[in-house]
């Protein structure tokens, strides 16, 4: 069997990546070019697709089409670099990698309505969270979050009401609607939790945190909590290879 030519993977793997992009963007071709697709996905997707990287594969694809035949083959290739350059991209924008397979897995500090919110600063003094999902029968209540506490405990010095042995749900009650969390299954990518921690247009806020289960229930324990903090980690594993 005749080996597969360098121009033929290149030209396979810019066709697979065109198609994507005009997928996910529901593009008319004749009136987007490669380019501004790219562009308009990225901005989409919060993402970086590394433009220059696409904009000359975009032009040697050209080069390619138009060049001479000879027995149903191309008469020049790329060089291999060139190749394995535009799968490696290839395989980065249409599977990109799981965000359960770039963080790290941190059990997730999850508490019921009726915990002792000691149990709670004894979780953020050992281990720094700072966003912890309520529970309720397996329910999802609400997001519980150290600006949350602090607003609690506010109010009970105002009020000199602070009483042994006060739960997560007295403190839940002072959290505010900026202060939400999105389910979202396991299957999330990388490429779409950045999106989802991203400020959407309109000055609206994006949710404080990500819980992540089994297939995005609220009825369902989370796998992991995935945060602002978690971005540069993200966006790195965007990135690599680039």
């Amino acid at each position: 069997m005749d080996e597969v030519s360098g121009a033929i993977r290149f030209l396979s793997a810019f066709t697979a990546i065109e198609n994507h992009f005009k997928w996910q963007l529901q593009a008319d071709e004749e009136h987007m070019s490669f380019v501004r697709m790219a562009k308009e996905y990225a901005r989409r997707h919060r993402t970086q697709v590394d433009l220059p990287a696409l904009r000359a594969f975009a032009d040697l694809r050209n080069a390619l089409v138009h060049q001479d035949y000879y027995g149903g083959k191309p008469v020049a290739d790329p060089v291999p670099e060139v190749v394995e350059a535009i799968e490696r991209l290839r395989d980065r924008i249409i599977d990109p990698p799981k965000v359960l397979q770039v963080l790290p897995r941190r059990a997730p500090a999850v508490f019921e309505t009726g915990t002792p919110l000691d149990q709670v600063l004894d979780e953020i003094r050992r281990h720094d969270y700072s966003q912890f999902p309520i529970y309720e029968d397996d329910t999802y209540l609400g997001l519980l979050t150290t600006n949350c506490i602090a607003r609690w405990l506010a109010h009970r010095l105002a009020t000199d009401e602070i009483v042994e042995g006060e739960t997560v749900g007295a403190a839940l009650e002072f959290a505010e609607p900026h202060e939400r969390a999105a389910h979202l299954p396991r299957t999330i990518t990388v490429p779409q939790a950045i999106k989802k921690l991203s400020p959407p247009a309109g000055g609206q806020l994006p949710p404080t945190a990500l819980i992540v289960t089994h297939s995005g229930s609220a009825k369902e324990r989370p796998l992991m909590i995935v945060v602002a903090d978690d971005l540069p980690a993200l966006v790195a594993a965007v990135n690599a290879g680039n």
